[in-house]
């Protein structure tokens, strides 16, 4: 692959990431299943499968709103169809559960494998680790320091496969 293709192909990754955010954001579901393969591994849900991790994912947040950032992606192609990728990202959850707004805000580092298939690229292995968690109630305001109920930095990190670390 030349250096032209190479770019090419991070920023049609860059897409694919962009797109699955907004696509988990707005809880479009079967569209969200089009940006993994039909055999990816979603490590730290448990699943493998394509319908399973949306699945998955459906019910972890259902009633929930959602908030992710992506940040600079470091994206390594392997060959010619194949790409690994390791993205920063920070997340906002909110919901009410007995009557009480709770939300929940991290950050950490998606750990993924992309596949080039006749579909566009697709990510084929994937994997969310934290370094920061912070859980808590009432609203979520980040410059009064919401009453939080837990908050863990060096949140435990699941040892990755070698390829993706």
């Amino acid at each position: 692959m030349d250096p032209l293709e190479k770019l090419i192909a991070i920023e049609e990754i860059r897409q694919l990431l962009s797109r699955r955010t907004r696509l988990i954001d707005g809880k479009h579901w079967e569209k969200l299943v089009e940006v993994y393969t039909d055999d990816v591994v979603g490590h730290h849900l448990g699943v493998k499968g394509g319908r399973a991790v949306v699945e998955h994912v459906r019910k972890v947040l259902e009633g929930v709103r959602t908030i992710h950032q992506l940040h600079l992606p470091e994206i390594e192609i392997t060959g010619s169809l194949t790409a690994r990728g390791i993205v920063p990202m920070e997340d906002l959850l909110l919901w009410e559960e007995d009557g009480v707004k709770r939300w929940v805000h991290g950050y950490g580092h998606y750990h993924q494998r992309y596949v080039k298939t006749d579909r566009g690229w697709l990510i084929d292995d994937h994997k969310l680790t934290r370094q920061y968690l912070r859980e808590g109630y009432g609203d979520f305001d980040p410059s009064s320091g919401s009453a939080a109920l837990t908050e863990r930095y060096d949140a435990p990190v699941v040892p990755l496969p070698a390829d993706l670390t």
